[in-house]
Parts: structure tokens; C-alpha cells; sequence
């Protein structure tokens, strides 16, 4: 399970945000040993090269922090009906963020349907639509499917805003990105697409 530890932090031109420690390794290898709000990887301003012809972000625009929240969401067990099961469960990073079985486990180790697709570079992606049968029409439609299907994450939305709600952290992080602690799955799908 992911644990966090919070303290607090202050910046004299924002409010007192917290860092919070991510013990899951994948975060923490990006992180290090706490993650402050204030001084974050700089997602916003990558540098995006010449060949690139497409930004799927152009109507989401990438900040540190909505980008930090999705990378927490991300890699939350917390995400599923049964706390087994994040994205990363079947989006492996150090597999091109696939899954190198034919199938992934989801819920109560039932079997998907189909192979994990890759998510690099999915923010540069030629494709006018996303998922092997295309069935959804934008990034942050499409992120928001894999946690509603009973065979993957076992979650309607409305019971992933409630549970997110209620986990002491999160409100604070969706402040950080949107403004106010509201969790919303329009939120929701905004932070993991970024």
C-alpha cells in the first residue's frame, strides 16, 4: 500500500501547502523522500521537440502540480474497489508503462480483457482516439474507463470521489492543483491525463 507521512511547509508567496513523503518506489525514485508542493519536477515546461505535431494537452494544460497529483493517483492502490489494484498495477513504467503479460490482473485477480496498452508519450500521440477499439474520444475520457470497469479497478466515480475524500492527503493535493479541495471525477481525469 502507498503511505504518506505529511509536514508542513511555507512559501511567502502562496499558502502553507504539505510535502508529503511517498514511500511507493516509483514516485519516490522520481521524487526522493518527500514531494513539497512548492518545489516540484517541472512538467509544465518540458521541452517539446520540433517533430512533435500534436499536444493532446492543449485543452488540459500541464501544471507541476495537477501533474503531481495525477502521478499520486497514478500509483494509488487506493483507486480500486479493493485497494489491490492502481494504474500502475497494469501500466508498468519500467515497461514503457505496458504490461508485458498477454492479460493484467485487476480486481480480486480477475483478468482483463485485453493487453495494457503503452502510455508513453500518450500526450503526444497521433492517434484521434484512444484505447484498442477507439472508444474514447480524448485523454481524459479514456482515463477515467479502466477505473469503472468491473474487471479493472472496480470503482464507479461518484465512490472514487467519496473514498478520495476521505483520504487525508488528497484534499490538499486537489487544492494545490484546481484551487479548492473539491474532488470531482472531471478532476480526477484532468490529473491523470496530465
Amino acid at each position: 500500500a502507498i503511505a504518506f507521512s505529511v509536514v508542513s511547509c511555507n512559501d511567502s508567496n502562496e499558502d502553507s501547502y504539505t510535502a508529503i513523503t511517498e514511500t511507493y518506489p516509483a514516485v519516490q525514485a522520481e521524487f526522493g523522500s518527500s514531494v513539497d508542493l512548492n518545489n516540484l519536477a517541472n512538467y509544465a515546461n518540458q521541452t517539446v521537440p520540433a517533430y512533435i505535431t500534436k499536444d493532446n494537452s492543449l485543452l488540459n494544460p500541464i501544471t507541476d502540480k495537477g501533474a503531481t497529483l495525477g502521478r499520486v493517483l497514478f500509483y494509488d492502490k487506493k483507486m480500486s474497489s479493493n485497494n489491490t489494484v492502481s494504474c500502475s498495477s497494469c501500466h508498468k513504467q519500467e515497461f514503457a508503462f505496458s504490461d508485458t503479460a498477454l492479460v493484467s490482473n485487476g480486481v480480486l485477480e480477475g483478468l482483463t480483457t485485453r493487453h495494457t496498452m503503452r502510455l508513453v508519450n500518450a500526450r503526444f500521440s497521433n492517434e484521434l482516439k484512444f484505447f484498442w477499439d477507439e472508444r474514447a474520444e480524448t485523454l481524459e475520457h479514456q482515463v477515467l474507463m479502466p477505473i469503472q470497469d468491473s474487471l479493472e479497478m472496480g470503482m464507479t466515480l461518484t465512490a472514487l470521489e467519496d473514498k478520495l475524500q476521505g483520504v487525508s492527503y488528497y484534499p490538499q493535493l486537489f487544492e494545490g492543483a484546481f484551487g479548492t479541495t473539491a474532488i470531482t471525477s472531471d478532476r480526477i481525469s484532468k490529473a491523470l491525463a496530465q
